[in-house]
């Protein structure tokens, strides 16, 4: 399976999946429901006065607060005992910022409860430097930072990695400190809890506890995310992994439903829920096994999509043009897009003659059929040309001169078929109209519009329907397009929160 990105998508992590811990610091000032938005989340008990604070933060408007006086965060220990046995990669990394110097600031610690004997521990010195300690029963290593490598009242990025055979510490992406170890000799199985703002010695904390603020504090298994300097984030850590993402190339989707949703999602800049997803690509697998797919030559679901831009990605054939009073349309996911009625049109950019003058279709799906004299979709060159046509009172022309007797417009699938030269259909009120025998004309060269008619290249009979789809090709069966059309609109009205 290959995943398509584009660069308008909310940011994503590649190894979400190994992020063992995610605390954002996100929520109302002063809470103490701290959640851990990791691919697993933990519980999280605030102690003392360890809280959310608004006062401070490097994203998201606000963070984590401790005042230095018995203040910390805990979880249980058993998802991170990796962090001392050594036997995985690994990174821990969060964004600081110090009040005082006064005691030692502890980021995290997983002391043991058995003794000091085991843990890894991260913190800074009187003297603001990064130190980090880890201890295998009677053999420890540390690392450390030279002296003030951070200033007080400001944000820097602290971040340990492992990867199996080196500790580095990292300031605002600089590599300060570095140590060799790999005993791994630990099975430690007495590890009480993680703490994030104070350190532990067999089963008490004792202190270093933090004075400032911690944002984005990650911890990640099973990868060292840095290894040599790096450019320090510039947004929070993602709460994503690509699997979160679409699956679009995923081969159970039809090829050409999956580039649509691809289109779609890029110009929404997110991901379409899956039941909209589901509902694409089973109306274009529907169609596709009815026959019909092939005659849909220009089309749009006016649907669906999560932004205006995103709806008015073509289906088939080519993108339509919005025309008209730029704030004047209001679109709807669930029930499509509503014309204004005056001067709002789509021009579908497939002109009338690209398609046969005996084998033609237009056809729209009315979520409300609107008012007036309002042609729903339409086109005439002018004298001598045939006038295409679909519109409120009934009226239809397909690729004639003359018009048929009037039908009941109705919420749902309103469309017309030519199959000969003096033969088509109607579709409308889930009924099919047949033995229409007007005869045809050549078409002309105008474009076909949407929410209005072209005609000879100005308006007529602009619309306040609301449309949700629209199709414009060679001849079919619109009782066949009208179900799937139905169970597309129904589908993705049941998928949208």
């Amino acid at each position: 399976m290959t995943l398509k990105w584009f660069s308008s998508y909310a940011p994503v992590d590649e190894e979400f999946d190994k992020v063992s811990l995610l605390l954002h610091g996100d929520g109302t000032n002063g809470s103490t429901t701290i959640v851990d938005s990791s691919s697993s989340p933990k519980a999280v008990t605030a102690v003392g006065d360890a809280q959310i604070s608004t006062a401070q933060s490097k994203f998201g408007g606000s963070s984590l607060v401790f005042d230095g006086n018995g203040d910390y965060l805990s979880t249980p220990a058993t998802s991170f005992q990796f962090l001392h046995k050594l036997t995985d990669s690994w990174t821990a990394e969060s964004w600081v910022y110090l009040l005082s110097s006064s005691s030692d600031n502890t980021i995290f610690d997983t002391g043991g409860a058995s003794g000091n004997t085991i843990g890894t521990l991260l913190h800074f010195n009187s003297s603001l430097s990064l130190i980090a300690t880890v201890r295998q029963g009677t053999v420890t290593r540390a690392t450390s930072s030279p002296n003030n490598i951070v200033t007080l009242n400001s944000w820097h990025h602290i971040a340990l990695s492992y990867d199996q055979s080196a500790f580095r510490l990292f300031v605002d992406g600089t590599l300060v400190g570095s140590t060799t170890f790999n005993t791994q000799t630990s099975n430690d199985s007495t590890q009480s809890t993680l703490k994030v703002g104070a350190f532990e010695y067999a089963g008490t904390v004792l202190g270093g506890f933090m004075d400032g603020y911690i944002d984005d504090f990650r911890i990640t298994k099973g990868v060292a995310r840095y290894t040599a300097n790096f450019t320090p984030p510039t947004a929070p850590f993602p709460d994503l992994s690509p699997s979160g993402r679409v699956t679009i190339e995923d081969d159970s989707l039809d090829v050409d439903a999956r580039q649509y949703i691809i289109n779609v999602e890029e110009q929404d800049g997110q991901p379409l829920e899956s039941g909209v997803r589901t509902a694409i690509n089973d109306f274009v697998v529907g169609c596709k096994a009815d026959g019909i797919w092939n005659a849909i030559k220009a089309s749009c679901i006016l649907a669906g999509a999560r932004t205006l831009d995103g709806a008015l990605v073509p289906l088939v054939g080519a993108a339509p043009t919005k025309n008209g009073t730029e704030g004047g349309w209001n679109y709807n996911r669930e029930t499509g897009l509503e014309g204004n009625g005056t001067d709002n049109y789509l021009d579908s950019n497939r002109a009338a003659n690209a398609d046969p003058q005996n084998d033609m279709h237009l056809a729209v799906n009315l979520a409300s059929i609107g008012s007036g004299l309002g042609r729903y979709i339409g086109a005439y060159s002018g004298p001598g040309t045939a006038d295409d046509f679909l519109d409120v009172t009934g009226n239809i022309r397909n690729r004639s001169i003359d018009t048929p007797a009037n039908v009941t417009v109705a919420v749902g699938l309103y469309g017309t078929s030519r199959t000969a030269s003096t033969a088509f259909t109607v579709r409308s009120n889930a009924t099919t109209v047949t033995g229409l025998t007007f005869a045809s004309t050549a078409p002309g060269t105008q474009n076909h519009f949407i929410f209005s008619q072209n005609n000879n290249g100005s308006l007529y009979g602009t619309s306040n329907a609301r449309l949700a789809f629209y199709s414009i090709g060679e001849s079919l069966d619109l009782a066949l397009l009208d179900t799937r059309v139905s169970n597309l609109m129904t589908a993705i009205g049941a998928a949208i929160p």
